[in-house]
């Protein structure tokens, strides 16, 4: 059986996922951290807090269904008791060949992956988005809806990119930085910091308690 962590839109969104693979009967329940809606349910699915992980069998599968951040110390948390993470690929995603999902990713409707691009662990990949040939994104990372990537670019591990924001062909943005929405990527970017406008440039070095702001 398959649980998803997270139980607000991004954990509805990835059970309606689950409901167009066919695979809905696979889903045994939603588990929240610190969990204040204990028993009640989600199109169907319980409702549980996440104390439930330690009752569980070894051989149950997790997705990790949270826009944020945070998601990566509870996944790692989750990984490091010897759970493994699902992939969802929405059936409606256009893929050329030789695309290389890592496990716990999410790729949501609509998407298009050019040839030969690599996505890294627990990444989730909003509606609508395309990235280019030979892109390599990281672990951990969010790419909002509808961001155009061109070819040959890299991001690199818990970046966030903004909705509608487009990267131009070869260039790199560095590890924890916030490209926001409908920014135009031109150049690289640093690590770790907050990058706006047409063209992107960075305004603000990022810490922990940014992220709580931003998104």
């Amino acid at each position: 059986m398959i649980y998803i962590l997270g139980a607000g839109a991004v954990a509805r969104e990835t059970l309606n996922a689950y409901k167009d693979l066919g695979r809905l009967k696979e889903i045994a329940g939603f588990i929240e951290e610190n969990c204040k809606r204990e028993g009640s349910e989600i199109h169907g699915k319980s409702v549980n807090d996440s104390s439930i992980i330690n009752t569980l069998l070894k051989d149950t599968v997790f997705i990790g269904a949270m826009g944020s951040p945070k998601r990566k110390r509870w996944i790692e948390e989750i990984e490091g008791k010897g759970f493994n993470f699902d992939v969802v690929v929405h059936p409606s995603t256009l893929m050329d060949d030789f695309v290389d999902v890592g496990k716990g990713c999410i790729i949501r409707p609509g998407v298009i992956l050019a040839c030969d691009v690599k996505i890294g662990r627990h990444s989730i990949i909003y509606i609508g988005s395309t990235i280019g040939h030979d892109c390599k994104i990281g672990n951990f990372v969010t790419i909002a809806p509808g961001v155009d990537i061109a070819g040959n670019v890299t991001i690199k591990d818990e970046c966030w990119i903004g909705i509608g924001a487009k990267i131009i062909h070869r260039v790199s943005i560095g590890k924890g930085s916030f490209i926001g929405a409908g920014a135009v990527v031109t150049k690289d970017i640093p690590e770790n910091v907050l990058a706006v406008g047409v063209p992107a440039k960075p305004i603000k070095q990022l810490n922990e308690s940014d992220w709580e702001r931003i998104i």
